[in-house]
């Protein structure tokens, strides 16, 4: 292989990069990796310059634009599938009330409610028992008022 001279390519910018000491290239690899850092420097300050230039600040604020209007349009959507969703709601239980036997409901919780005294009543009359009749005393008033 033979030695050959490095091409170099010269990028005139308008802020000066920092100043760095040049080393003697001792082989390709310290060419390359030289190259490729003069490259990413040019390349970062070419980037700066197109993002703070008019042209930069005008294509952000149409994607922020862009982007502001994706946001409004999904919130949209989503408060839109949320309504629709409870005017569904709302219409089924609507109808379930209109079909809805309410004087068969009524006599399903009257009839457990009285199943329910019942069973009370059966509870308390066994914890009184059926004791001895007491003679009645004729101090004794009738709560009912009978003699």
């Amino acid at each position: 292989m033979s030695e050959q001279e490095p091409i170099k390519i010269i990028i005139p910018i308008e802020e000066d990069p920092p100043m760095k000491v040049e080393r003697e290239s001792s082989g390709p690899g310290t060419v390359a990796r030289d190259s490729r850092r003069k490259a990413a420097v040019v390349a970062k300050a070419l980037a700066e310059k197109a993002w703070n230039s008019e042209a930069g600040r005008k294509a952000a604020r149409k994607l922020q634009e862009a982007s502001d209007r994706g946001v409004h349009y999904v919130g949209t959507r989503a408060a839109d599938a949320a309504e629709q969703q409870a005017k569904q709601r709302a219409a089924a239980v609507q109808e379930r009330i209109k079909e809805t036997d309410w004087q068969q409901e009524a006599k399903v919780g009257l009839v457990g409610g009285l199943k329910w005294l019942s069973s009370q009543l059966a509870e308390a009359a066994q914890r009184v028992g059926p004791g001895e009749p007491k003679e009645k005393n004729p101090t004794d008033v009738d709560p009912q008022g009978e003699g």
